[in-house]
């Protein structure tokens, strides 16, 4: 059947899964679970909250998913008997739509007045699809850049470099960031809301906490700053909210993270509207703050795939010497 037409039969089970997605969260909390659904996150985190949900319920240690066609692509095939997961995908339909003048915010006109109309793609719904994870999957190996972006990331030199390019870019285009020793030594860092600003402790020695400090921080200046509507949350909600960011940004890029405190949170399992906007905005801005550091991270990206090219192509030119070297003495 077509999903796209929205009929009864898609508007009941977009229900059903919208009532197992809302049960799934309530479990999540009352089980003790978040740090699981966070750490899905990490691995999908341009996923919406219910396809996180979806994968978190179906297969929880998945990593990679792809369609069926995908991986043959790829060069993989999905072994037999593997039970596909199932999750969202959204239906777009190009319209005719006025054109906007981004400074104006007003549609566009041309010389005899009218509106100037222009073809967008506008989401119309959505449709069930079927995934599968790598590990459900044999054939050619993949590259896979954010296992050598991890393991690059554990020489303290690097994350010393992305630590400072990340706060010299925050400095330029987002939000004053400087290091000071401040009088309380166990207080790592803190986000002035009234002067919008961001203060790192610099007697803190490890790097690695710094900018986990940072991403904190950040998370903060996003979400509370003193014109966002959740400024006058409780303090609890705030900071469960920002050490929620720092743990999927920080697993994102493999760096040590220290169990999730349950805490606040807690209370969210009292009310699951409050609890599914808290966890959209959790993702929303991990999400942003990933995208920013993957394009400071941009020229080191393609020189490890130099550097894994490399490696292959010398693995390959020894394989070939030593099968020659073993042809001479036969």
């Amino acid at each position: 059947m077509s999903y796209y037409k929205q009929s009864n039969e898609y508007k009941e089970k977009l229900n059903k899964i919208q009532k197992e997605v809302d049960q799934a969260i309530e479990r999540l909390f009352k089980n003790g679970e978040f740090q699981r659904y966070l750490e899905v996150v990490a691995r999908f985190p341009k996923y919406s909250l219910h396809n996180v949900m979806m994968i978190l319920s179906q297969k929880p240690n998945a990593t990679l998913v792809m369609g069926y066609k995908a991986w043959q692509e790829l060069g993989r095939h999905v072994q037999k008997g593997e039970k596909a997961i199932k999750i969202f995908a959204p239906i777009f339909e190009k319209k005719l739509q006025p054109k906007i003048d981004p400074e104006t915010n007003e549609p566009v006109r041309d010389e005899k007045g009218r509106t100037v109309m222009e073809k967008k793609e506008i989401l119309k719904g959505f449709r069930f699809v079927n995934v599968f994870d790598i590990s459900q999957t044999q054939g050619k190996e993949l590259f896979d850049i954010r296992k050598l972006i991890r393991e690059d990331l554990k020489e303290s030199e690097r994350i010393q470099s992305l630590y400072k390019h990340f706060l010299a870019h925050l400095n330029k285009n987002r939000i004053e960031v400087k290091e000071e020793v401040l009088d309380d030594p166990n207080i790592k860092g803190y986000y002035d809301r009234a002067k919008h600003l961001i203060r790192i402790n610099a007697s803190v020695e490890n790097t690695s906490l710094k900018f986990k400090t940072l991403i904190h921080e950040y998370a903060h200046a996003q979400l509370h700053h003193k014109d966002s509507d959740m400024q006058n949350l409780p303090r609890g909600h705030k900071e469960a909210q920002a050490e929620a960011v720092a743990f999927i940004v920080s697993k994102y890029y493999g760096l040590d993270t220290e169990p999730y405190s349950a805490g606040y949170i807690a209370t969210w399992a009292k009310d699951i509207q409050l609890a599914k906007q808290a966890m959209k905005e959790i993702q929303h801005v991990a999400q942003g703050i990933i995208q920013e550091i993957d394009e400071l991270m941009k020229e080191r990206i393609k020189e490890l795939r130099q550097i894994h090219e490399s490696s292959k192509d010398q693995d390959k030119n020894n394989k070939n010497e030593k099968d020659k070297e073993m042809q001479l003495q036969r």
